[in-house]
């Protein structure tokens, strides 16, 4: 059998495309998405947060995360509370919470491997025997109980991704109503990451015949602590850092 040589239609085809003057396509208007309820609080002044820890945490309950709540000033005993009280031994977190001396403190007597080398050198180790990652959050979504995660170098992404209890750290300070009001305080644009992470309870999937399965891609639990920095701000030394 004779194969037919297309590299000239082909080259004919591409010709007549790249001869084809182009021009830029309008931005498209995005006033009538943002004035119904999925742009709730991207106009105007931005909402209270403390009117939104409600709503989080009852959205967020309803996709069966743990929320706890913290204050400034304890919060690395609340996430020591967290992980005790569901038997985690051994912990990995990213450089910026592992720099932390309160949280090293408050962590004492744990397992903790710090996400500082490449994946490849300890993969069998973190699939294996790591119980649960910790990570600081970007915002919090109040509409849908949502944590924005900002993943970088010093917190990659694979600590919310890979172990099976996902423990996550966020201010109230950061709630937003919806994601387009918290996109338009962070402006990733601004600062392009390679992942902006959206976690939504834990992972979950009912791809097979319809069953809701929990951890098939992901954590199978997700706590996150709240800490109320609403009443009482955080100082440079208190604050979760530079990740969250």
């Amino acid at each position: 059998m004779t194969i037919p040589n297309t590299l000239a239609a082909r080259s004919r085809i591409l010709g007549r495309l790249r001869g084809v003057p182009t021009t830029a396509l309008p931005a498209p208007s995005l006033d009538a998405y943002l004035q119904g309820p999925f742009g709730h609080g991207s106009l105007g002044e931005r909402i209270d947060p403390a009117t939104l820890v409600a709503p989080f945490e009852a959205a967020a309950r309803g996709w069966r995360a743990d929320v706890l709540h913290a204050r400034p000033a304890d919060w690395p005993q609340a996430v020591r509370a967290a992980l005790e009280a569901r038997g985690v031994r051994r912990l990995v977190l990213g450089r910026a919470a592992a720099a932390r001396p309160d949280l090293a403190a408050a962590l004492q007597g744990l397992q903790m491997t710090v996400f500082d080398r490449p994946i490849e050198q300890w993969k069998g180790e973190l699939f294996d025997r790591i119980d649960a990652g910790f990570t600081f959050t970007e915002a919090g979504i109040a509409d849908t109980g949502t944590l924005v995660l900002r993943p970088g170098a010093d917190e990659p992404r694979t600590l919310s991704l890979v172990p099976p209890l996902h423990v996550a750290l966020l201010r109230a300070s950061t709630l937003y109503a919806g994601l387009p009001a918290a996109l338009r305080t962070l402006a990733p644009e601004a600062a392009m990451p390679t992942n902006l992470l959206l976690v939504t309870g834990p992972s979950k999937t009912a791809d097979i015949q319809q069953v809701l399965a929990f951890g098939a891609h992901g954590p199978k639990a997700l706590v996150i602590v709240l800490v109320d920095d609403l009443t009482a701000p955080m100082t440079s030394a208190a604050a979760p850092g530079a990740a969250a």
